[in-house]
């Protein structure tokens, strides 16, 4: 079987960055204007733009998932091209309405091969790693209900831990889950939050930028050296860089790649944010 591996840019995957995983821009609206997350916005330009809108006091990004005419479009040029069977991989059905607009998509295709779907019940590079385990399982012979366990496995395995120097951003949104009863509570805090069961919940309250980040490094590796591990900001590379190179040193020199948001997420995390996706070993 021909197997291809779907999922959305909240992945914090570009297309074409891995051969065999497709990847569907979720939307992102300044003011009146929409663009393609990572496609027609790139990152770099994306927060470039929200430093000037914020000097300016300008009206802050909203996003929104794509159609799911966009889902079918996807679906059918795929199996158009060989595709007997697909696994669409996607951020939490809880942050966004992008599972249901692919699973909407799916169904106005005709004679539609079979599709499975998975919601990690994360975003970021969760849902990446989630789809890299898909395409492995594949690439090994999985058929599809396979390597969609393969991904669901991973995603479980999978922690996103965010510190981040606001909540407003997350609160605009409407993104705020479980750590909603911090709003209007915050006084100096700066609140680490972790995705769990596919929403925003908060984990500690340190009330220093330093001390956050010790504790993201303690929560890193708190169940002993982790598998992988890959460290997440908007618009703070020094402190994530040092933060990489503290968890690279702890685990034998592993690498520790260092991303720069998308602007999906970014739109919703805000500047100053550093996060960590941690694959715990099985």
């Amino acid at each position: 079987m021909s197997i291809a591996v779907v999922t959305d840019s909240a992945s914090d995957l570009e297309q074409g960055q891995i051969p065999g995983i497709s990847v569907v821009p979720l939307h992102l609206h300044f003011g009146d204007e929409q663009f393609n997350d990572g496609v027609t916005l790139t990152k770099p330009e994306f927060w470039q733009r929200l430093d000037r809108t914020v000097e300016e006091g300008g009206v802050l990004p909203t996003t929104s998932q794509p159609a799911p005419g966009v889902f079918r479009d996807i679906y059918q040029g795929l199996i158009d091209d060989g595709a007997d069977g697909i696994v669409s991989v996607h951020l939490s059905g809880k942050l966004s309405g992008t599972l249901n607009s692919a699973r909407q998509g799916a169904s106005l295709l005709e004679n539609a091969p079979p599709i499975e779907f998975v919601d990690t019940s994360s975003a970021s590079l969760a849902v990446g790693w989630a789809s890299e385990a898909a395409l492995a399982a594949i690439n090994e012979g999985a058929g599809v209900t396979e390597a969609a366990a393969a991904a669901q496995e991973q995603a479980g395995r999978t922690r996103t831990l965010l510190f981040v120097e606001t909540l407003d951003y997350l609160l605009r949104g409407g993104r705020i889950g479980r750590a909603r009863q911090l709003a209007g509570k915050l006084l100096r805090m700066r609140p680490l939050l972790e995705l769990v069961e596919g929403e925003v919940a908060d984990v500690e309250r340190p009330r220093t930028r330093k001390k956050a980040l010790d504790r993201l490094y303690a929560q890193i590796m708190s169940n002993g050296e982790p598998e992988r591990v890959a460290i997440l900001h908007g618009q703070a590379d020094a402190d994530a860089s040092a933060l990489a190179k503290r968890v690279s040193d702890a685990c034998g020199g592993m690498v520790v790649p260092i991303v720069l948001s998308s602007p999906v997420l970014g739109a919703h995390i805000g500047p100053g944010t550093v996060g960590a996706t941690v694959l715990r070993k099985s």
